[in-house]
């Protein structure tokens, strides 16, 4: 008589505790169950629902770090947020992954998610990624940050943000050898492949999520567009003329590689369809020619084009939209030093807070999603 041998899933834990990246839980979270493996949710205590700090996603613990051991699981998901700053203080939890990592247990982490692996100091000597704020983090924890999507060092997988969701997670499932019936995963090489697909598939940002980003971005940049023209006419100081007129190259750049990454998606834009009011308000807020003034309203778009750019990066699932923004936000930012240092040479100690004219980024979403609607 032959004894039929059970078949055991995969076992994979994920630590999770309040105010995690929502999406860093979610996208591995689906993806795993997709691949038919059994996924345990670790906790510190049973009588939690855990919330995500984006608001989207909450889930309750299946078991806590007090009676699991890193051998019941095959990998240990790490997510980011502000959950790993809570997760390191939590001395089982500690126990868990450093058990893990002396049994060659796979153990991926990504943004924040090393946080937990400093505390436990998992990472010296390891090449390692992680969220940009942690860089130091890591370096002064004896690890080489290397900046790059997906990092890989034995069992060991790391990764930056939300944009790296679906190299992360592909990379993850490979190394569990795992696959999604009727999917087949690209290599995580391929940067042509329209990685925002599986991070829509594994409940990351949609496509539709996508496109707003991109049209709140065209609106942003067309209205500082018209502003910044209004500068370069109306300003005295030819140093400002200047400045002013690289401003208005860069974001006419801007708008070309926005429009160009809308018509991948086959789409085109619908900043027209807003209308006249937004900029008629500019017109009204431009009516002073004195330099001081629109030197400030100039500094404070740039500050606000920035940041905004940079806020819109940090939450798709989307690598190719993401690396857009960044540079966006990047080329925004040198614009913001470059007038910040003529501000200060024209004015001396009587320079005053900038005073930006720009609509908001949420007054801007709040004209492009009902937008996306009708289409």
């Amino acid at each position: 008589m032959v004894q039929m041998q059970s078949y055991s899933p995969v076992h994979v834990a994920i630590l999770l505790e309040n105010q995690f990246e929502d999406s860093e839980f979610k996208v591995p979270y689906t993806a795993l169950l997709q691949a038919n493996a059994q996924v345990t949710v670790v906790g510190t205590r049973m009588n939690d629902e855990y919330k995500g700090e984006r608001g989207k996603v909450s889930h309750k613990p299946d078991a806590t770090t007090t009676e699991v051991r890193a051998e019941d699981f095959d990998a240990i998901v790490l997510p980011g947020g502000a959950a790993p700053d809570k997760i390191r203080t939590n001395p089982q939890a500690i126990r868990l992954v450093t058990d893990a990592m002396k049994l060659e247990i796979i153990v991926a982490a990504v943004c924040h998610g090393p946080q937990v692996l400093i505390e436990a100091d998992l990472i010296r000597d390891k090449r390692v990624t992680g969220f940009q704020a942690i860089r130091k983090d890591i370096e002064n924890a004896g690890g080489q940050y290397i900046d790059e999507p997906v990092v890989i060092d034995d069992n060991l997988i790391t990764a930056r943000c939300p944009s790296d969701l679906p190299l992360f997670t592909t990379t993850l499932l490979n190394k569990l050898g795992l696959t999604i019936p009727d999917k087949l995963l690209p290599v995580i090489t391929d940067r042509i492949y329209p990685w925002w697909e599986l991070g829509e598939l594994w409940q990351g940002s949609s496509k539709q999520d996508i496109l707003n980003a991109l049209n709140t971005a065209i609106v942003g940049e067309r209205y500082t567009l018209a502003a910044f023209q209004k500068y370069k006419e109306q300003t005295r100081n030819a140093d400002f003329q200047v400045l002013a007129q690289e401003v208005v190259a860069t974001k006419y750049r801007h708008i070309e590689l926005l429009e160009n990454r809308l018509q991948d998606f086959g789409e085109t834009i619908t900043w027209q369809a807003i209308g006249s009011e937004p900029f008629a308000a500019l017109q009204s807020w431009l009516q002073s020619s004195e330099d001081e003034s629109l030197m400030r309203r100039a500094l404070g778009d740039l500050q606000t084009g920035a940041v905004d750019a940079m806020h819109l990066s940090t939450w798709l699932t989307d690598p190719q939209t993401t690396e857009l923004l960044k540079q966006i936000s990047d080329n925004l930012l040198h614009h913001v030093q470059q007038l910040g240092e003529l501000y200060r040479t024209c004015w001396g100690k009587a320079v005053k807070p900038p005073l930006p004219t720009t609509l908001a980024m949420s007054e801007i979403q709040s004209l492009v999603v009902p937008l996306a609607m009708l289409r």
